[in-house]
Formats: structure tokens, C-alpha cells, sequence
């Protein structure tokens, strides 16, 4: 079975538990209103009414009242089927892809520490590994970046030590890099790195 498939069997397993509540609904449902006497029943046991002419005070025939107690609790019983279904849902679709974005909201502002905590394997697991492979990647640049800067920054001075120090237009040049060098420094800075790679 492909990883990838994961979420999509959950959320299958999500529908087929609320198919089959309701299936069992309606077929108990189907067999409650076939049954040969109940018109009988309904037809033959006239409704008593009372001395009041309220129609809320009459009193249904007991078939009528059995087949309207049965449709209630069968409804009752769906209803809780559906809510158990989709705390389920919010529990391990929702509320992970929820976290995940929030991270990924962070990361996307900079902060390169945050690290996705990966609790399932299925499709919402693997966004995360992703991310924070992608993540731990930007990590890598930043620091290959930063130690390039050094190390140019300082064949810049020892190339300034070299050069005529009497041609403005090699102090020119040089400043002109360094305030470059600086720029690229100040935005790599900018990011909230972690002290380590990060792991899954």
C-alpha cells in the first residue's frame, strides 16, 4: 500500500461508516413500513380524541407511535454516528494540517527554526517531512551563504592591502563591495536559524 494513499482510505473509511449507519437506517426503515398489518393497524385503531378539540391532546394509535419512536432513535443513532465520524475527522485531518500550516505560515516569515512535528505517515505526515526537509535545506544555504561572505570579505582585505592605496577607484570598488557583502549579511541574519539539521 502506497503512502500516499493513506488519507484518501481514512476519508473513505470516514464515508463508509456514515453510509452504513444510514443503510441500516433505511433498511430497518424499509422493513418497518412493509410490514403486511401495519396498515391495518393504522386504519382499523382510529385516533381518540378527546373532549378537547386540541389535536396535540389526541392519541395516536400505538402502531403509529411505535413507527414515529423507531424513526426517532434511528435518527438518533445516525446523528451520533455522523458526530463520532467527524470528531474523528477534525482529530486526524483537521487539526495536523492546522498545526502544519501554522508552521509553515512561520517559516514562511523568517523563523527557520520551527520544526513540524510528525505524528502519521499518510499524506499530512509526508507534507511535513517535506517541509521540514525544505526547511533544513534553506538552513544549509544560509550557512554556505554566511561562510562565503567571510571568507570573501577577507580576500577582499587582503586584496586591499595588495592594491594601490592612492587610486580612488580601487577604495571605491572595494567599499562598494563590502557595503554589497554587508546587505547580503544583514538578510541572511535575518533568519531564525536552528544550531542543528533537522531531523524526521
Amino acid at each position: 500500500m502506497k503512502q500516499t494513499q493513506k488519507l484518501e482510505i481514512t476519508l473513505l473509511n470516514y464515508f463508509f461508516l456514515i453510509a452504513i449507519a444510514a443503510m441500516m437506517i433505511g433498511v430497518e426503515f424499509y422493513f418497518e413500513m412493509s410490514k403486511p398489518d401495519l396498515i391495518d393497524k393504522l386504519c382499523t385503531n382510529p385516533t381518540v380524541i378527546t373532549n378537547t378539540t386540541d389535536p396535540a391532546l389526541a392519541d395516536d394509535p400505538p402502531a403509529l407511535s411505535n413507527l414515529r419512536n423507531k424513526i426517532v432513535v434511528m435518527f438518533g443513532v445516525l446523528t451520533i454516528v455522523m458526530a463520532i465520524v467527524m470528531m474523528m475527522f477534525v482529530k486526524n485531518i483537521t487539526r495536523p494540517l492546522q498545526r502544519t500550516l501554522d508552521t509553515a505560515k512561520l517559516i514562511n516569515d523568517g523563523d527557520l527554526s520551527q520544526v513540524i512535528n510528525i505524528e502519521t505517515h499518510d499524506e499530512v505526515g509526508q507534507l511535513g517531512i517535506v517541509i521540514n526537509e525544505l526547511t533544513s535545506n534553506f538552513q544549509e544555504i544560509a550557512s554556505s551563504t554566511s561562510s562565503m561572505i567571510n571568507a570573501i570579505e577577507l580576500r577582499i582585505d587582503e586584496l586591499s592591502k595588495k592594491l594601490d592605496d592612492e587610486n580612488p577607484e580601487n577604495a571605491k570598488q572595494i567599499s562598494l563591495i563590502k557595503h554589497e557583502l554587508d546587505s547580503l549579511r544583514m538578510f541572511v541574519d535575518s533568519f531564525n536559524l536552528l544550531e542543528t539539521d533537522v531531523q524526521e
